[in-house]
């Protein structure tokens, strides 16, 4: 991990001070930051910022839903940046299943549902709300995709609505480096069976 000072010159490469270029940018300094957070150098910095970011293609599963599985197989394989966030992972996966994003949701990345070590959640919003109960969840909307050691063959666990528990299994099938400046991600590339509707009514 490197150190920035607001007086140092801004890593970016500007030649302004830190304080007076991407310091002032909260998207531009979260780049800087997570970059210095990875870097041995600062030469580290510059070429960690120039990176190409990885595709992610994941294929999410649902696996029950009120507590009654699925005998049928209903997926979706979804491709994501490594520079998005769970937080966008888990809108692209309502966009995915057609759930209404009305309720609090965690990634479980020790693929264990309820392990509280490995739990990464928030809100509909994206914010993290930590309970008085010795919660050690950590931010999904803070938590880059590419900040999480996932390799083809990763799982972990996604829960949405802790009430009605819709539990899905997310597997990383492929990481590729993506070459096609006018591809748009996160994007739906397959979808297998269709997903039961989330309320009754």
């Amino acid at each position: 991990m490197i150190e920035i000072r607001r007086n140092d010159p801004c890593p970016c490469g500007s030649g302004k001070k830190y304080k007076k270029c991407c310091y002032m940018d909260k998207e531009k300094n979260w780049k800087i930051l997570r970059a210095a957070n990875r870097a041995q150098t600062r030469k580290d910095i510059i070429k960690i910022l120039n990176e190409r970011p990885q595709v992610y293609k994941l294929k999410v599963k649902l696996d029950s839903m009120k507590a009654e599985h699925f005998k049928s197989t209903i997926s979706r394989n979804i491709e994501i940046e490594g520079t998005d966030t769970l937080y966008d992972l888990h809108l692209e996966i309502q966009r995915a299943f057609n759930w209404d994003n009305d309720h609090m949701f965690s990634f479980f990345m020790s693929n264990q549902i309820w392990d509280k070590q490995s739990e990464y959640k928030a809100n509909p919003l994206g914010e993290h709300m930590v309970s008085s109960f010795g919660d050690t969840s950590k931010p999904a909307g803070e938590t880059e995709i590419g900040d999480l050691s996932l390799q083809k063959g990763s799982s972990f666990k996604y829960l949405f609505d802790f009430g009605d528990e819709i539990i899905h299994s997310i597997e990383v099938v492929e990481v590729y480096e993506n070459n096609d400046p006018d591809a748009s991600f996160p994007r739906l590339v397959k979808s297998v069976g269709k997903a039961p509707p989330q309320y009754e009514w």
